[in-house]
């Protein structure tokens, strides 16, 4: 949808909101891409460990509705922790839902996935290796695919998959009259297409670090695992557009155009690159909070296609 169609289709809903009038009840879920993790404002909610933020895309739609939100999204999740297990002290998220929801919306899958915890690991010394986590392993790819099988593909296609449709289908059923609008990850990694000639990568090490001070904004993924993860979020953004389908829900694919704005890219991104950062002595190095997620750029991108289709959804 053009974007001047989705702004006419949000202003018009201002003044019909057939489905969503002024008020109603609106529930997120979902995890860290939900929470707006990084960002500033933290809500403290649903318990002070999730990094919720005031400025996460439910924050934003529910302003821009002006719907009643409870926001019970939070850093970590897993579709297990939507439906069934609590989670740093906070309920499950589903708990949140009743008879009264109108809107729902989630985020969820990257966690069941270890997305983010398999990126993490896949932090290299260059293009070419090796990475971090050792093993003299030149790239992620070749600790992840054995012989000929992608384990982690597999994971995607199989429990991962299952979770998604079982949340959903959880969701449905708690709250019968609710949309539910479930929003996809933007792309961290490029496609092909949208990888300059000399490659993404960007050192997350230069030579101050040995004191700690370590480059901002990093890119530290060999050529290789660029292209594999990239792959790899293609096909969860896949497997999760079918799951909503399988649900009756609504998908949001923020995927195939956010590719050339990722985490890769020097301007304009929509995905925050890598920033280290190290305890006292050097004794552990992390990634700082909001590293490959969306910054305030790629928050408002999600709030904007979500909105539109909301507007939809409230006229229809």
């Amino acid at each position: 949808m053009p974007a001047s169609a989705a702004a006419d289709t949000t202003r018009a809903v201002g003044t019909s909101r057939a489905r969503l009038p002024v008020g109603s009840e609106y529930v997120a879920l979902g995890d860290s891409y939900a929470a707006g993790y990084g960002l500033p404002k933290q809500t403290k909610l649903p318990v002070a460990a999730c990094g919720q933020s005031a400025d996460d895309y439910p924050h934003r739609l529910a302003k821009r509705f002006d719907l009643d939100l409870t926001d019970v999204s939070c850093a970590g999740a897993t579709t297990a922790n939507v439906v069934s297990r609590s989670q740093a002290g906070a309920p499950p998220q589903i708990r949140a839902l009743g008879p009264d929801t109108r809107l729902v919306t989630i985020s969820i899958g990257g966690n069941d996935a270890d997305l983010f915890g398999t990126a993490s690991a896949c932090l290299a010394l260059s293009a070419t290796g090796p990475v971090f986590s050792g093993r003299d392993a030149a790239n992620c790819r070749s600790t992840l695919v054995r012989d000929g099988v992608d384990t982690l593909a597999a994971k995607i296609d199989g429990p991962v998959s299952r979770g998604i449709v079982r949340a959903l289908r959880a969701i449905t059923k708690r709250a019968p009259d609710a949309e539910v609008v479930v929003v996809g990850y933007p792309a961290i990694f490029p496609d092909r297409a949208n990888t300059p000639k000399h490659g993404c990568f960007r050192s997350a090490l230069d030579a101050a670090s040995i004191a700690g001070d370590f480059p901002s904004d990093s890119f530290p993924f060999t050529t290789t695992d660029t292209a594999y993860l990239n792959g790899v979020q293609a096909r969860l953004d896949a497997v999760t557009e079918a799951a909503a389908t399988d649900a009756g829900a609504t998908y949001v694919s923020t995927f195939t155009t956010t590719e050339a704005r990722s985490a890769c890219a020097t301007k304009r991104a929509l995905v925050a690159g890598v920033t280290l950062s190290a305890s006292t002595g050097m004794r552990e190095v992390d990634l700082e909070p909001g590293a490959l997620h969306p910054n305030a750029a790629g928050v408002a991108y999600l709030t904007k296609r979500t909105a539109a289709v909301v507007a939809l959804l409230a006229t229809r």
